[in-house]
């Protein structure tokens, strides 16, 4: 047994150069001190080393063996997963990273007598096919690999390697090694590995010779794979138990056999030697799942192979893995030999914490069943050797008393541990689960109330299955108010209950005949349940609820209910049991129960289950118990209960109405329905809040609209029609409709203080100002940035309103119209808290934000949040809610955040429903849909719409669509022909390109092989020439970026930064990012980071308080430094950043000038400037890396913790904690 310091491990590590750099390959192994890496090399230089290398190899047959490249040929046996093991003999290509070293062959040993200790060996790949191709085409290709694969899209990098097989570019161990590893840290968590392992089948097939980087890739994957079936078996036993019913996934999780497939895949990697360049952490997580299983055998193989390494020693972690295993195997002689050996070598391994050994030994202890030596352990032996005391051990001995069902010695534990908090740990939830969970097991509710009471004291964020488990005892004890308090409880530890365990909750009390209680616990249930959850366990959710219903006799405790699963429906249309149940209880209750206290919703809900049900028997005539349903006399009964309550139908419920009859044909019906809603009412009744909400309808305009409708119907009394004309001239005579209309077009023109002039002259005459001219002029004030103004024009207006005599209606539609401009202004400049105020505002009148109003709040809210997305969508359940009538513009903000988090279906089913509404899309609609396609990679669905846009007969000719397709071919699928089409057809239509148009273009031509860079070049006067359209400090960084970044040319990337300059174009924070990145990315052990920070320093200056509150400047700051070693520097950088949006939009302008004023200090010194720079995913992401690459694991679990914190998606947060698990 020999055990090597952990200090120098790397001191022999032999690295191999490649054309690719800066990346994970070749930065996976480091040295101290770390190798100065070899400068990029230009175009040129490229090209001129790839003529000479193949003038040389043209002169050779075979692979030869020279005195400066000296050839090494092993023989291994290398294993496809699906298929047995065959030995191959091959040459090994290139590992990237370490290579091993393996013994000469008999022929080069007669040549060369020196050691091998003494000699590196260089392996030579076999020659391609087409060398040229193979150096320039190939590497091209990987490099755009790698470009995808850094943007976080899987599904590229499969499009790019697919493209390189069928254009038969030869593939190298480098372009597996990029596709394996985009599969490790790029899969979905929770996914086979089975795409990941075919692509290695298929390297293996290609007699490609996997590197050590493969193995280490694979096998890291897979045991991460292991432990994710294990937990995911684990959770299904638990729920299976909890439940009652069997689990069918469990045997198709267990068969994927990742465990087996790793030790194969060990085998193949120490016959070819590469284990000799494992990590000591690649060992010890092979260790630790071959523990879960107590495989001894597999784990003394993997102890030999660590033994035997040059590279890694074992370390505290190895022992305890092994104690753990052997314990498990139920061996405790040869976990106490491997405790030995430890004591034994423990003062060779540096700092480390000893606790982790001792907890194992005693864990072993007692899976033996060895008490006894379990609490010597803690009491003796870790006293004696001043081990710290943790939770751990005596968490193992409480799980150990309540499997053997001895509850007072569990409890006799707590109380120690209670009794001692200044010299022993306090208990936590680990501690309390346990022994809940024996009490349940027991059916013991009186002990298991008692530890529920302690448990929930502590941090009970990961004690799921106990608190579960708990609510079911409480259910079969028949106390389903303390059920229902534990998922109050699950809320607060942002935890929440799995379908299964909800509608239990629901159907106790639906069977205990509590229908009260039944429809309160499904609202407290829904409104815990996250939208994940809720559409995994949809149906048993509607089925329960419909349960629920069966049992109830009254009708407005059934519109709770239907209310509350609203969205639940699928399709977001009401179930047609639900609304026959709805219709014949109100029915059959009408006149004994009547429906005084409704409120608008409740009558659409109503209205709706009417023309459900209508419609449910028109189709199902066999259903005998609505064969003969007319609605015809529900929707009259429905009305005259609505005049009752001094309701007026909204514009869309009498319209939806009329639609169904009109549908069904039913023209009597109609014209019954249309004479049956009374048009003064519309204008004399106070307007619901539905109906006030509808946006952009004054009072002229409902008196309008009103008439017309009188027309229409034949019973409308003349005498009422012209009483009706009568009131509303009267009330458009009171006010100054030329002077409001004027200060309309002083804001049009920008004549503000012209506008506000003519303002005070209608105030302070005896006429009022047009709440309609004011309320698009006070919106425009303030979409224009001069919130002060509109504020002010806001408050007269209200002065002037509030001296109106012409009735409380007209009053408050005025007040209405101008507070819900207001709140628009104040939201579209991302000032929540004042539109906050005016929302509450509007709310107090009984009314809602019309749909302007909520599409501006949307908009202001993307400042502020984390999850745009899901904002969007509670706005717009919101707005539906209360029946606001959609606009055109609420449903392009919606359908462009969903766009943003790439949702593609939800935002389809909005375009779907816009139509199906009546609302017609523009071309910003058509652009924001097609971005939706884009970015969630669907080009079937963005050419369609596209194609459906240019026919439209509402369609306006815009640059935005073309550019969004342009984009996507730049970008997401790269196709130069493709991005030239759509630029052709846009000046086939004489639509003007804009500055974006060029930008894409000179992407198109930059950033795509070949690169073409005299045309991108060339873009710059083109735009200038052709289109008048100055060029911007945009397209330089798109130029800049191209060279520094892509291309790895340096100069040039200054050059066109020096040209910019005398363009006199100010460079904006774009340009600086480029260049910076630059700097950062080629920073080959020069002075690159220090002349970005000096950059750094420029930008600020040049910028004042310009500079974004974006990260991705930071960013590369975090990547470089920790590259470098600098964590501190790092670590400043990501300190001085924020987490909270909020923080950026409530500085004032002083508060910025003057951050922005003291930021020249470099940023390297942790940057003194309270510049507010929010935090992104690629923030974590650039500061975990940084940690890792500088082997501190436990500071970046501790940035993924604050990550998790934040409600980022979860295909996010993945991306990061793979990372860390690794």
């Amino acid at each position: 047994m020999k055990i090597k310091n952990n200090s120098g491990l790397l001191s022999g590590t032999t690295f191999t150069t490649t054309t690719i750099h800066d990346t994970k390959l070749t930065q996976h192994v480091t040295s101290t001190p770390v190798a100065e890496k070899p400068r990029r090399q230009t175009a040129a230089q490229r090209r001129a080393a790839l003529l000479a290398q193949k003038t040389i190899l043209s002169n050779k047959d075979t692979t030869t063996t020279t005195n400066d490249t000296p050839v090494e040929t092993t023989t291994t046996t290398t294993t496809p997963i699906a298929t047995p093991p065959a030995p191959t003999t091959t040459t090994e290509a290139p590992s990237s990273p370490p290579l091993s070293t393996s013994p000469l062959n008999e022929e080069e040993e007669k040549k060369d007598t020196s050691s091998p200790q003494q000699q590196e060996l260089m392996p030579t790949p076999p020659l391609s096919p087409s060398l040229e191709s193979c150096s320039v085409a190939s590497l091209e290709a990987n490099a755009r690999i790698l470009a995808v694969k850094r943007d976080g899209n899987l599904k590229a990098v499969m499009m790019e390697f697919t493209a390189m097989k069928k254009q038969g570019l030869p593939l190298t161990h480098h372009t597996y090694n990029l596709v394996l590893d985009a599969y490790a840290t790029l899969r979905r968590e929770g996914s086979p590995l089975a795409p990941m392992l075919r692509v290695y089948d298929e390297m293996v097939r290609s007699h490609i010779q996997p590197s050590s980087y493969t193995y280490t890739l694979l096998l890291r994957t897979l045991c991460r794979r292991d432990v994710e079936v294990q937990k995911t078996v684990a959770m299904l036993k638990r729920q299976s138990a909890r439940t009652g019913q069997l689990v069918q996934d469990i045997g198709v999780l267990e068969s994927e056999a990742n465990l087996d497939k790793a030790m194969n895949l060990f085998g193949d990697a120490t016959q070819a030697q590469h284990t000799q360049v494992f990590e000591v952490d690649l060992f010890n997580q092979l260790l630790r799942v071959l523990s879960h299983y107590g495989d001894t055998t597999h784990a003394l193989q993997v102890f030999h192979e660590l033994d035997q390494s040059s590279h890694a020693s074992a370390n505290a972690a190895t022992y305890a893995a092994l104690i753990n295993l052997f314990g498990r195997a139920g061996d405790i002689q040869a976990a106490r030999r491997y405790f030995a050996m430890y004591q034994e070598h423990k003062d060779t391994m540096g700092a480390h914490d000893a606790s982790y050994v001792y907890n194992a030994l005693v864990d072993s202890h007692l899976k033996c069943g060895l008490l006894d030596g379990a609490l010597r352990v803690i009491d003796t032996d870790m006293v004696q050797d001043g081990i710290k005391l943790t939770i751990i051990p005596y968490n193992s001995v409480i799980r150990h008393y309540c499997t053997q069902a001895d509850m007072e010695k569990a409890h006799g534990v707590v109380r120690q541990l209670l009794q001692s908090p200044l010299t022993l740990p306090q208990p936590d939830a680990s501690t309390y689960g346990p022994i809940l969970a024996a009490y349940c097991h027991a059916h013991n509710i009186e002990g298991a109330d008692a530890v529920y009471a302690d448990l929930i004291k502590t941090d009970i964020a990961k004690s799921y299955g106990n608190l579960a488990n708990y609510a079911l005892l409480c259910l079969a004890k028949q106390q389903g108010a303390k059920a229902l308090h534990v998922v109050e409880d699950m809320r607060v530890a942002r935890l929440e209950p799995d379908p299964v365990l909800a509608c239990r909750i629901i159907s106790h009390f639906t069977l205990a005949g509590a229908a009260d209680q039944a429809v309160h616990a499904l609202h407290v249930i829904l409104g815990v349940l996250s939208p994940r959850t809720l559409a995994k366990g949809q149906r048993l959710l509607v089925d329960t609820a419909l349960q629920l219903v069966d049992t109830i006799k009254d009708t407005a405790l059934m519109l709770q209910v239907a209310h509350v699963t609203t969205p639940l429906w699928f399709g977001g249309k009401m179930p047609s049991s639900l609304a026959k149940a709805l219709v014949q209880t109100y029915q059959a209750t009408e006149h004994s129960n009547p429906s005084g206290g409704w409120t608008m919703a409740d009558y659409s809900l109503m209205f709706d289950a009417a023309i459900i049900l209508a419609t449910f028997a028109h189709h199902n005539s066999s259903d005998a118990s609505i064969k003969d349903y007319q609605p015809m006399s529900l929707f009259l009964a429905l009305l005259n209960a609505m005049q009752a309550d001094h309701l007026v139908p909204a514009s869309s419920l009498v319209a939806r109405v009329t639609s169904f009859l009109h549908m069904k044909g039913d023209l009597t019906a109609e014209a019954k329905w249309r004479a049956a809603v009374d048009p003064a009412s519309l204008v004399k009744s106070t307007p619901s809040a539905a109906t006030a909400a509808a946006p952009r309808v004054p009072s002229t305009s409902t008196a309008a609209t009103a008439m017309a409708t009188a027309a229409d119907a034949a019973s409308v009394n003349e005498d009422e029609k012209e009483q009706s004309e009568d009131e509303q001239d009267l009330a458009l005579a009171q006010f100054d409709v030329a002077a409001s209309q004027d200060i309309m077009k002083s804001v049009m023109h920008g004549h503000l203080d012209t506008a506000m002039t003519l303002l005070d002259r209608i105030v302070e005459g005896t006429l009022l100002p047009l709440p309609d001219s004011l309320r698009d002029a006070i919106a425009l004030v303030g979409k224009q940035g001069h919130m002060d103004m509109a504020l002010k024009m806001y408050q007269v207006c209200l002065k002037a309103y509030d001296s109106m005599e012409t009735g409380d209606s007209n009053k408050k539609q005025a007040v209405y119209v101008i507070t819900n401009s207001i709140l628009i202004g104040y939201a579209q400049q991302g000032n929540m808290s004042c539109a906050k105020v005016y929302y509450d505002q509007i709310k107090k009148m009984g009314m809602f934000p019309d749909g302007n109003g909520y599409a501006s709040l949307l908009l202001g809210s993307a400042k502020c949040a984390t999850d745009e997305a899901s904002d969007a969508l509670t706005i717009y359940d919101e707005a539906k809610r209360h029946n606001v009538k959609p606009t055109t513009f609420f449903y392009n903000v919606v359908i462009s955040k969903l766009a943003k988090a790439r949702k593609l279906e939800s935002a389809l089913y909005l375009f779907d429903e816009m139509r199906e509404f009546k609302v017609v899309p523009n071309s910003i609609t058509y652009g924001a849909i097609i971005s939706a396609c884009v970015r969630a990679g669907s080009e079937t669905h963005a050419r369609r719409l596209f194609g459906e846009m240019l026919s439209a007969a509402s369609y306006q000719p815009r640059v935005g669509p073309f550019n969004n397709m342009m984009q996507f071919y730049v970008r997401q699928q790269p196709c130069r022909e493709r991005v030239l089409e759509y630029f052709a057809e846009l000046r086939r239509r004489h639509i003007k390109p804009s500055p974006h148009t060029y930008k894409l273009l000179m992407e198109a031509y930059a950033s795509m092989t070949p690169y073409d860079m005299p045309t991108a070049h060339r873009m710059l006067s083109e735009m200038e020439r052709r289109d008048r359209i100055r060029p911007q400090a945009t397209h330089y960084a798109t130029l800049i970026y191209a060279y520094g970044t892509l291309q790895r040319d340096v100069q040039s990337a200054e050059r066109v930064f020096g040209e910019m300059n005398k363009s006199q174009v100010v460079p904006d924070e774009a340009v600086y990012q480029a260049m910076l990145d630059t700097l950062i990315s080629n920073d080959d052990g020069g002075d690159g980071l220090e002349r970005a920070e000096a950059l750094y320093d420029q930008m600020l200056a040049t910028l004042a308080n310009k500079k974004s509150t974006s990260p991705y400047i930071e960013n590369l700051f975090i990547r470089g430094y920790g590259q470098k070693g600098l964590v501190h520097k790092a670590e400043a950088v990501f300190n001085k950043m924020t987490d909270d949006k909020s923080a950026c939009s409530e500085e004032d302008d002083d508060d910025i000038a003057t951050a922005s004023s003291t930021a020249a200090n470099n940023i390297s010194s942790a940057g003194s400037s309270t510049l507010v720079v929010i935090r992104e995913p690629s923030t974590y992401e650039a500061m975990v890396r940084a940690y890792l690459d500088n082997k501190m694991i436990d500071k970046a679990k501790l940035v993924l913790d604050q990550m998790v914190q934040r409600d980022f998606p979860d295909k996010v947060l993945a991306v990061v904690a793979d990372l860390v698990l690794e």
